[in-house]
């Protein structure tokens, strides 16, 4: 084992929760590592003057005291929390205010000359284009010149099956009471 593997199991050591080969080489590595035993016996040492401490005894009104200076220092750092946001804000506006200015005495100083027209590009009629005469080819000849990965494709098979489907139906009126 090494220091600073014996550093960080430490606190395990002290607490007595290693398991017990690890114990065991903790022990070995503090009797052979004289750093690492005075750094063991200095912990011990002031767990040990900590645990023979006198205990304290708050008084009998220190809860309410503690919790009406908790509200207090809440209440001063809301206080303080929004003065400072109003400040920013203040700040921020004159800045947003003084920048908007400065841009409208540019634009304003530097247009000193007249006006000019709007001028847009001619427009040009034409005549409009005749409509478009219908196909008069045979569907599988509109299949066939349509490359396969367009997305007309499935609407041109089904265009090519709708007469059959279609030309065959016929609405006959039935009777539901059988």
């Amino acid at each position: 084992m090494d220091c600073r593997e014996f550093c960080e199991q430490h606190v395990a050591y002290v607490d007595d929760t290693l398991a017990g080969i690890q114990l065991v080489r903790m022990q070995r590595h503090i009797s052979e590592c004289e750093s690492c035993a005075k750094h063991d016996a200095k912990i011990r040492r002031a767990l040990l003057l900590f645990r023979n401490l006198p205990s304290i005894e708050p008084s009998s009104d220190f809860s309410q005291r503690l919790e009406a200076r908790i509200r207090e220092c809440q209440s001063e750092h809301i206080l303080a929390t929004t003065q400072r946001s109003l400040r920013y804000g203040a700040v921020a506006a004159t800045l947003a205010s003084a920048i908007m200015l400065g841009y409208i005495g540019t634009t304003l100083y530097h247009r000193t000359e007249a006006p000019r027209d709007l001028v847009m590009p001619p427009v040009v009629a034409s005549i409009p284009e005749p409509e478009l005469a219908p196909i008069t080819t045979s569907t599988p000849a509109i299949v066939t010149s349509v490359s396969a990965g367009l997305s007309i494709w499935p609407a041109a098979l089904f265009a090519e099956q709708a007469p059959v489907r279609f030309a065959h139906s016929k609405l006959e009126l039935t009777n539901y009471t059988r």
